[in-house]
């Protein structure tokens, strides 16, 4: 398994660490929190150096940040301030864990939790799944999933055994071959998305398109329905430019009948840092424009700070 690797931060700076620790318990003093203030400390650190801030408050402070943010917080605005300070990583862990208990799985989640996964995010959620949970993260959806084609996609994307197959022709030409006639063979989707690496896929995309006169994603879109087209897509996005992916599901957070907020909040959480400012507003131009769909579905203090996390404020 090839892909994207994603950011493995470096040691925190320990006066950094305690003067953010200090704005945040001058942020959350006296008779009103002051929610901004929040969020801007939050943006300026990434998630190793967030976890590293709410330890120093720990020591500073002799009280838990996650306790001193509950108290202060309510709502949507509390759940994406104590996640931000808490290991994301065991946060993607618990909502995997939530999409998979009870009398039946959250399919749309475990897929949109599962495929915007890094290398590095598979080995790190799988890790916090067995110590919080004593189970093999694989082995669970596995058992939890059907052999639906979606399910084959995200079975085989956390498993990332590689073939070796690295020539975008011929991957190109499987893919043609996989779409045609009467019968999708989504194996061959799955081996091609699951095993090459981005700057091999990206390279099949343009391939495809220069032989066959259409996108990958338009073959995906006529040969897949509900949430395998979605899994797929979301694959396929992921492996051209993470960020394609990542504004897919704010879009799926913010349209239709009501915010989706817990998938706004993980979205934030987890990938603000990396695709704030002007690179998560071009990604996100296909569904319009990010900012007038924050304000249109958010208000007050929780706008505010999906905002500054996404570097609009």
């Amino acid at each position: 398994m090839f892909r994207h690797p994603g950011a493995i931060p470096g040691q925190p700076d320990a006066n950094r660490m305690q003067n953010a620790a200090r704005e945040l318990y001058e942020a959350m003093k006296g008779a009103g929190t002051d929610e901004k203030a929040l969020g801007r400390i939050a943006a300026n650190f990434n998630f190793m150096e967030r976890i590293a801030v709410s330890q120093t408050f720990q020591q500073m402070y002799g009280k838990p940040l996650e306790g001193e943010l509950k108290r202060e917080l309510t709502g949507n605005i509390e759940h994406m301030l104590v996640d931000m300070f808490q290991d994301k990583y065991a946060v993607w862990a618990r909502l995997l864990h939530k999409a998979m208990a009870g009398a039946g799985t959250n399919e749309k989640r475990l897929i949109q939790l599962s495929l915007i996964m890094s290398d590095y995010d598979v080995q790190q959620v799988s890790q916090r799944y067995q110590m919080m949970y004593q189970k093999d993260l694989y082995s669970t959806i596995c058992s939890e999933t059907s052999r639906s084609d979606w399910a084959k996609l995200v079975k085989g994307w956390l498993r990332g055994n590689s073939t070796g197959i690295a020539d975008p022709n011929q991957i190109a030409q499987m893919l043609h071959t996989a779409a045609g006639g009467a019968g999708t063979d989504e194996d061959v989707f799955v081996e091609a998305m699951c095993n090459a690496s981005p700057e091999v896929y990206r390279q099949v995309n343009a391939v495809y398109t220069n032989m066959y006169g259409k996108t990958l994603a338009d073959t995906i879109k006529k040969e897949f329905t509900g949430k395998s087209e979605d899994a797929y897509l979301l694959c396929h996005q992921y492996l051209l430019n993470p960020a394609l992916a990542v504004s897919n599901l704010l879009h799926e957070a913010m349209h239709g009948g009501g915010t989706d907020d817990e998938l706004l909040v993980f979205v934030t959480m987890a990938f603000s840092e990396f695709f704030r400012g002007q690179t998560i507003r071009q990604a996100y131009q296909p569904y319009g424009d990010i900012e007038k769909h924050i304000k249109r579905d958010l208000t007050g203090k929780y706008e505010d700070v999906v905002m500054i996390l996404w570097g609009f404020k």
